[in-house]
């Protein structure tokens, strides 16, 4: 006799792995630190002098350079500052999709609670 059913056994039972349903998705808290790395900042200083031989050395301005570094650059806190103004913005324009509402809401909320948590500057040279 001719058999239609040509399934190996349990194939067609509820634990097949085929008929396992994915667990739902749940929502953790969790703290982020994210360490970034940028090369060739540029930071004017006038804490040098001059040595013997006529060129410039730095004094110890290690302590001043990161205060130099917040007055004359962006950080990032500060982009994403500037990037939330922006997005609010967009938001309160109104006329968007609500696809794209939705991913600008979850971007701003993004940008919120950061912390500079350490600054390190190092390598620094005169050009």
């Amino acid at each position: 006799m001719y058999d239609n059913y040509n399934y190996p056994p349990g194939a067609d039972t509820p634990d097949a792995p085929w008929n396992e349903r994915e667990a739902p998705e749940i929502e953790v808290v969790a703290e982020v630190t994210v360490l970034l790395k940028k090369s060739d900042v540029k930071i004017s200083t006038s804490n040098y002098n001059f040595d013997e031989d006529g060129g410039i050395e730095l004094n110890d301005c290690y302590c001043d350079i990161e205060e130099y570094y917040e007055k004359q650059c962006n950080p990032i806190p500060k982009m994403l500052g500037e990037l939330a103004k922006y997005i609010n913005g967009e938001l309160a324009g109104g006329d968007i999709s609500a696809s794209r509402r939705q991913e600008l809401e979850a971007m701003l909320e993004d940008c919120t609670g950061w912390e500079t948590v350490d600054i390190e500057i190092e390598d620094y040279k005169i050009e």
